[in-house]
């Protein structure tokens, strides 16, 4: 018995044209007894519309193809029904299709979700703001808010990197409060993840789960650029978490409280206009979400 879904696209996503290769998701799909409409996004938020629009028309599946933004997008039309979210890759690094354990190529991740058994996954809020993968406030944010995306659609990583260079320089290294548990803490960065990854494959919180019903908060508490770049290479090597001046808990909320604006940065991508107090928790409900072995 054939499946109805919607394939939901960002026609600016991944390095190829996207209309080429979203004709081949097609095939690929059709291969797996799935048939799938495609329907490009045409501007920010759009695909959240488009998805909550196919699942009112009674898809079985919406797929996404594009970056973890869209990603995000489509989740945020999806939560409160039992449609599941196919994510297909299509960005930049790709974070929530890792974390899955799905092949980070579109046609290879297509194959997988073919034949994939949907499951619940936790979604973060921030404020009003829905997340998938993590929400973070310091300087990884500072470069985030001070990012071209121009150039990092042109560079990927790459311009990242080479902005990030200027930031840690510049950065004043702001002190961090927030509260969880009953217990108040300080720290110059502070990230509160639904999953273990973060910017691609470095696992910022490796305990962290999809499907616990838990948030992981990782509190860096050193000041200046050498503590920082210390805390960084220590993130590259996974080592992070065995520093004096880390610690991580396992929680249910956590609110940040100062400063009054700090830099915030959502699932990759810079969140403006934010005032403290301001809480970070799971969603009372959960998102149907089709992924591999991860």
């Amino acid at each position: 018995m054939r499946r109805s879904a919607v394939l939901l696209f960002n026609p600016a996503a991944g390095r190829q044209r996207a209309a080429e290769t979203v004709r081949r998701l097609v095939d690929v799909l059709a291969a797996a007894g799935i048939d799938a409409e495609p329907r490009p996004t045409a501007a920010p938020g759009h695909a959240t519309a488009l998805a909550a629009t196919a699942a009112r028309e009674g898809a079985e599946i919406v797929f996404a193809y594009g970056g973890d933004g869209t990603l995000r997008e489509a989740a945020k039309g999806l939560l409160g029904t039992t449609v599941p979210l196919g994510p297909l890759p299509g960005g930049t690094t790709n974070v929530l299709i890792r974390a899955l354990g799905l092949p980070r190529h579109p046609e290879r991740a297509a194959r997988v979700l073919g034949t994939a058994t949907p499951r619940p996954m936790d979604v973060g809020l921030c404020g009003d703001e829905l997340f998938l993968m993590m929400v973070s406030s310091g300087l990884d944010a500072r470069i985030l808010q001070h990012q071209s995306p121009r150039w990092k659609a042109r560079l990927g990583p790459a311009a990242v990197a080479l902005g990030g260079i200027g930031q840690w320089w510049r950065y004043g290294y702001p002190l961090l409060e927030v509260e969880f548990d009953g217990q108040r803490r300080s720290g110059t960065l502070v990230a509160v993840c639904n999953i273990p990854l973060y910017g691609g494959s470095f696992r910022m919180a490796p305990e962290a789960r999809i499907d616990d019903g838990l948030l992981d908060l990782v509190l860096f508490r050193g000041r200046g650029r050498l503590q920082t770049l210390g805390f960084a290479l220590s993130l590259l090597t996974g080592r992070h978490t065995r520093r004096h001046d880390v610690e991580t808990h396992r929680v249910r909320e956590v609110q940040l409280l100062a400063p009054e604006a700090p830099d915030l940065q959502l699932d990759g991508d810079p969140l403006r206009g934010v005032r403290t107090p301001l809480t970070v928790r799971l969603a009372a409900e959960r998102l149907w979400v089709l992924g591999g072995g991860g």
